[in-house]
């Protein structure tokens, strides 16, 4: 169970990566997959297209999500802020 949860969070990070999932999907898929909803918001951002590591510490602290948090955990506010900064 715990490793075909890490094979599908380790999916949806490469769909985001490559541009074939967006942030608002990823939400969506998150209200449906437990597995989606443990990802760390950290490393959803890190993964988006042209987002390294710096840039991504950058907006979680912009939008006060602490390093650790998770997907599931994000409010409303939080969320909103994410698509401020990200959604262009």
């Amino acid at each position: 169970m715990a490793v075909a949860n890490r094979r599908r969070r380790a999916e949806v990070k490469r769909l985001v990566k490559s541009g074939e999932l967006s942030l608002e999907e990823i939400f969506e898929l998150a209200d449906h997959e437990e597995c989606v909803a443990q990802m760390r918001a950290y490393d959803l951002i890190s993964a988006l297209p042209a987002i390294g590591e710096v840039k991504a510490a950058r907006i979680m602290t912009r939008a006060a999500i602490a390093q650790t948090r998770r997907i599931r955990g994000l409010g409303p506010k939080q969320r909103a802020e994410l698509f401020r900064a990200l959604v262009r």
